[in-house]
Parts: C-alpha cells; sequence; structure tokens
C-alpha cells in the first residue's frame, strides 16, 4: 500500500506512515496530554452556558440535570477533540 502524503510503499498493519512520521517521537504521554488540554478547554466552554442556565432559571430540579450535561458533553467532546489533534500531530 502506498502512501497518499509521500507515495512511499508503507507495510498494510500500518497505522501512520513509517516515513512521514519519521521515528515516532510523540510518546503515549503527548497525547494523554493533548487530551486532559482539551477536556480542560472543553469543561471551561461549557460551565460558561451552565452557569448561565442556572442563573436564569434558579436551581431548579430539572434545570441542574440540564447545567450538569452541558460540561459533560463538551468535556469529553474537548477530551475527543484534543486525543485526536495529538494523534495527527504524530511527529
Amino acid at each position: 500500500m502506498k502512501c497518499s502524503k509521500c507515495g512511499q510503499e508503507v507495510p498494510a498493519d500500518a497505522i501512520y506512515c513509517p516515513h512521514c512520521t519519521g521515528d515516532g517521537k510523540t510518546s503515549d504521554r503527548d497525547v494523554i496530554r493533548g487530551g486532559v488540554v482539551g477536556g480542560v478547554i472543553g469543561l471551561l466552554v461549557g460551565l460558561i452556558p451552565a452557569l448561565l442556565i442556572l442563573y436564569i432559571y434558579g436551581a431548579e430540579r430539572g434545570i441542574k440535570a440540564i447545567a450538569l450535561t452541558v460540561p459533560i458533553a463538551t468535556f469529553t467532546t474537548g477530551l475527543i477533540l484534543g486525543l485526536v489533534k495529538a494523534k495527527r500531530e504524530w511527529k
């Protein structure tokens, strides 16, 4: 199979092209760090609308559940996007 970027031959079971990615200097720790950073950014972005919802509608029972799900959803999205971004920046 040929790499779509560099055109060199790549083993069929390879996840990344060994010619484009070099020696794989990015460690698992870097990928995890990217996920954590993405998750924290997502959490901070999600807290703003959650606090706004609680401020406008008060702390009623159903509103608390909605306000709680917003930061959870944005944290999860940020975590996934951070992991994907760190994997794409594989050195």
